[in-house]
């Protein structure tokens, strides 16, 4: 077996930034991904010109976020250029506008100067006041305030925008991070030369250092000898390291690459009960012609309760939550000349049939169409992936973050990086780390460099 000093298995965000400070220490670094390509849920691919997101993604702090500071911290130039945006939110079926300020006049004054009290406290948290409200529900904090619709359905929307996670169950404390991070940093944008442009400038940064990358190479077994994950196999072959880190799901990691024969009791357990965060349902559009100049726009809805509800009653509900990015409109390159790029994402809870997807396809369009007039007379093609596609690119049953930021799952009962098991680590979605998406995984990296690789 050829031998490493640290072997990473999965290339989604958090592995690479592992990679990228191992490598530049000196580590010699293996990164092996089951995928043909690199990036994981940030990964982009190509179609007849037009570079695709596999995701719906805005970067919440920019180069000014823990992306660029981690390619600062491995000796490179923090030189991604991000295009800034003010996201728009519509309401049911109502004009978009800036949040929270675009409310002045459309809520009665009382309940406005509860939601800009709402946000100013937010803002005014320390690291400690958010660490307090980690085991509250967003939800049970909100009604503290207001229990006016609006202000609910906006929390609600922007707690599936920053986490993938309802109301209910997102924890306060962790929204609180997201939401002061990025007001702090005023440097939320998408990245100029699309997502690819990040997942590049880190493997650029591996390799340079001596990292090695193997695309469509995925980890079997990890091998345990003594008590001590000391390699990883894969399909024909086998690799040794003194540390294992994995990029991948938690669950898959312990229970089948592993062994939960490896562990105690009580630790598989506590992995078994591991909840991930809510999936997605993604539409992507090609269009022979730019037909709007929207950037980003969430729409909410009031009574979201009941549209999952229906849902789960497999009703096809009037109308639908919506994320809107519009990467042609950030940077060139994303698609041909002339042509324009949309993605819409909705968020939605696991285990939602692929059929009803199917079936309310057409309706999320009339309601993207709302927005953007022309969507389909314009559209060349367009692709669907549901929570079964995201499931065969990054297993956990289609999540979109990874360990969901809930109130039972954030601050200090995240899950550890470090394993039981000696030489086993974990990166990315699965443990420590906090923020919006990319920026928690890339957190979670630099957290397990700091604590045991330094």
């Amino acid at each position: 077996m050829k031998k490493y000093d640290v072997i990473v298995i999965g290339s989604g965000i958090g592995g690479l930034a592992a990679a990228l400070l191992l490598s530049h220490q000196g580590k010699k670094v293996l990164v092996l991904e089951k995928n043909g390509i690199p990036g994981g849920r940030l990964s982009s691919y190509e179609k007849d010109g037009f570079r695709m997101d596999l995701g719906a993604h805005c970067i919440s702090q920019g180069a000014a976020g823990p992306v660029g500071k981690c390619l600062e911290r491995a000796g490179l130039a923090n030189d991604l250029q991000f295009t800034g945006v003010r996201p728009l939110i519509a309401f049911d079926n109502q004009e978009p506008l800036k949040f929270p300020g675009g409310l002045q006049g459309k809520l009665p004054a009382t309940d406005f100067d509860v939601l800009m009290r709402i946000m100013s406290d937010f803002k005014a948290m320390s690291e400690a006041d958010m660490a307090a409200l980690d085991e509250v529900p967003l939800k049970t904090h909100i009604e503290t305030y207001t229990d006016n619709e609006i202000i609910y359905a906006a929390f609600f929307k922007l707690s599936c925008v920053y986490c993938v996670e309802p109301i209910a169950l997102m924890s306060t404390g962790e929204f609180a991070r997201c939401l002061v991070r990025e007001a702090a940093s005023h440097a939320s944008g998408y990245p100029v030369g699309g997502c690819s442009a990040i997942v590049n400038k880190y493997m650029d940064g591996i390799r340079k250092y001596g990292g090695e990358i193997a695309l469509g190479t995925e980890a079997t077994r990890i091998v345990v000898e003594n008590g001590r994950a000391v390699g990883v196999t894969t399909r024909g072959s086998g690799y040794r390291a003194d540390i294992i880190v994995s990029n991948g799901d938690i669950k898959r990691t312990v229970l089948q690459l592993v062994g939960e024969d490896k562990f105690d009791r009580a630790y598989v357990e506590y992995v078994r009960a591991l909840e991930y965060s809510w999936g997605s349902f993604v539409l992507r559009f090609a269009l022979d012609q730019p037909v709007t100049d929207i950037k980003m726009m969430s729409k909410a809805i009031t009574n979201p309760e009941q549209f999952y509800a229906d849902i789960r009653a497999g009703k096809i509900p009037e109308t639908f939550p919506l994320f809107i990015v519009v990467p042609s409109n950030f940077t060139e390159g994303v698609a041909p000349k002339g042509k324009q790029y949309i993605c819409c994402a909705a968020t939605y809870e696991l285990g939602t049939p692929d059929a009803w997807f199917d079936k309310a396809a057409e309706k999320i369009m009339d309601e993207i169409e709302r927005y953007i007039p022309g969507l389909r007379k314009h559209t060349l093609w367009k692709q669907a992936t549901n929570m079964t596609n995201f499931h065969e690119f990054s297993y956990e049953d289609g999540c979109v973050i990874g360990i969901g930021q809930t109130y039972r799952q954030a601050g200090k009962n995240r899950p550890p990086i470090k394993s039981p098991l000696q030489g086993l680590f974990f990166v990315g979605g699965e443990a420590g780390g906090s923020g919006v998406g990319i920026e928690l995984c890339v957190n979670s990296a630099i957290e397990f460099f700091d604590q045991y690789c330094r």
